[in-house]
């Protein structure tokens, strides 16, 4: 049923919840476990004058800080993957918006369960942050597995 699971992670202790579960699913269905995190794609506000005519100076900056926030993210996933022992699942790190990333690149490599954590929220908090977990789930076509936060494998 499942041969590969897609987990997203956002860099929090609240989005690993989902991991137990998907190492169940994976071990039943000898299923691949693939670890996604994406990083926000920077946006340059505005570029000098000199940068027009080849100067470096924000756009190098941006570029450096796109760098840096995909190898922060490398070395998380590398940790998640250490932590629970599977050297063999495969780690991603994507840029962009994160619900628009983690439908992507499920229909992109075939994935065929995305496992997410919901961190819960309501009020103004869910109106001014949103929800990941709420975009994926609508705008994908594959199975999601939304675990709340709280939640524990038993």
């Amino acid at each position: 049923m499942f041969s590969k699971i897609l987990v997203a992670l956002d860099g929090s202790t609240e989005a690993e919840v989902g991991l137990p579960f998907a190492l169940e699913l994976a071990k039943r269905f000898d299923a691949a476990i693939v670890l996604l995190e994406v990083t926000p794609e920077p946006h340059i506000v505005a570029a000098t004058v000199a940068e027009s005519f080849g100067a470096s100076g924000s756009v190098a900056a941006q570029d450096g800080t796109a760098v840096a926030a995909e190898s922060v993210a490398t070395a998380y996933l590398d940790a998640v993957r250490a932590k629970y022992g599977n050297p063999a699942w495969q780690l991603v790190v994507a840029g962009g918006k994160a619900a628009d990333a983690i439908v992507t690149y499920a229909e992109e490599a075939e994935v065929d369960l995305i496992v997410i954590a919901t961190h819960g929220r309501s009020g103004l908090k869910r109106l001014f942050i949103g929800s990941v977990a709420d975009d994926v789930i609508r705008n994908g076509h594959t199975p999601v597995l939304a675990v709340h936060a709280n939640a524990s494998a038993r």
